[in-house]
């Protein structure tokens, strides 16, 4: 894609001001680091970082039928929620192939606030909006919106130190609550994509630079640290979470991707893939996810293939980096069921087959609030 043709989040100027290094993500021009992917990765995890994840979309669903109808589409149990209450949830296909992952909050009564992935929201969009009936109303309200993710063991502190509500720091894992971050306006949840104590802002578009520099006044006794995608990918892949078109895709189940407990296949209203779900999880799904070790110092990258011991090929990295905090290379890989519990398997990077050892998730300990 030619640069010029590049969306920009609210938050570009900024991120030039801190000579952030621009790559081309889901069709923005994001940062992907500013003083060094280690550096950014290892002070989320100590002290507290800050990203700009406004390349995400959201959607809003009002209606009183709102819940029946979103509950034909996902397939967690939208009845459990509590207004202010979030949940992990998949959009599926006719086959059981994840159109997407979301995370959706009951908002108020009848109102549903979805947090879609930034290269999925038009099909998402699309998708929803063609099975939902007229009773209900669906609002592509991101270009509107701006997110903000702080993630990191500082962060409660730090919206402590800005908030007035003492209800608002203080969040369960995975609830949100509108309030103000000094005079700004925000949707605050106690969610995150790290495995760190976090809260993700969602602010309107208009005030998403005051408070990003905001929280990097503010947060200077925190020692905050601006962090680009590439240290988000890899605290996200130190955690196992799933990235859509890596872990996830529209020929891959939740079931495969070891997403089993967001699927409720007994809930009353029935959704769009859970026939083949059903049918998946009589015959035990095929291949699997699993996690590993590299022993070398090469990274295994998406799609490089996975052997066993005589060079059969049984498998297909998904996604791979370097782990700072393990100091060594990690790998997620989709490995044949006869496979998958195999202890040592091999890589092929560039032309050499390298051991790697399987591991069992996550590959750090997690400090999220439930935690």
């Amino acid at each position: 894609m030619e640069k010029q043709n590049l969306k920009r989040t609210p938050l570009y100027l900024n991120h030039i001001a801190l000579k952030g290094r621009m790559v081309e993500f889901a069709g923005y021009e994001m940062p992907v680091q500013y003083t060094g992917l280690l550096e950014e990765t290892k002070a989320c995890r100590k002290e507290v970082g800050l990203f700009d994840v406004s390349h995400m979309g959201q959607f809003s669903v009002r209606g009183k039928s709102s819940l029946n109808e979103l509950q034909r589409l996902v397939t967690n149990d939208l009845s459990k929620l509590q207004i202010g209450q979030a949940q992990y949830t998949m959009l599926c296909n006719e086959t059981g192939g994840v159109i997407d992952d979301l995370v959706i909050y009951l908002r108020g009564e009848n109102h549903f606030y979805i947090c879609v992935n930034a290269s999925n929201r038009e099909a998402d969009f699309n998708w929803m909006k063609s099975r939902l009936s007229p009773d209900v109303t669906l609002e592509d309200e991101s270009d509107s919106t701006a997110l903000l993710a702080l993630q990191g063991p500082k962060a409660e502190g730090l919206i402590a130190a800005l908030s007035k509500d003492p209800e608002i720091p203080q969040l369960k894992y995975y609830w949100a609550k509108d309030g103000f971050l000094m005079d700004i306006p925000v949707y605050i949840s106690r969610t995150g994509y790290t495995g760190e104590d976090g809260f993700e802002l969602y602010v309107p578009s208009d005030r998403a630079a005051d408070l990003w520099e905001l929280l990097l006044s503010r947060g200077k006794d925190y020692n905050i640290t601006p962090c680009g995608l590439g240290a988000r990918d890899t605290l996200r892949l130190e955690m196992g979470y799933p990235l859509h078109g890596h872990e996830l895709n529209a020929h891959m189940t939740p079931l495969q991707a070891g997403l089993s407990w967001v699927v409720k296949l007994q809930k009353t209203v029935p959704f769009i893939g859970r026939d083949a779900l059903m049918k998946q999880t009589s015959s035990g799904p095929d291949p699997l996810l699993r996690a590993f070790r590299i022993n070398d110092r090469r990274i295994a990258r998406q799609g490089y293939p996975v052997f066993d011991e005589a060079g059969n090929k049984v498998g297909t990295i998904s996604s791979g980096t370097h782990s700072p905090h393990l100091e060594s290379p990690i790998a997620l890989a989709f490995i044949e069921k006869k496979w998958a519990e195999a202890e040592t398997l091999w890589v092929e990077i560039r032309n050499a087959k390298i051991p790697m050892s399987r591991v069992k998730l996550p590959f750090v300990s997690p400090h999220t609030k439930k935690n």
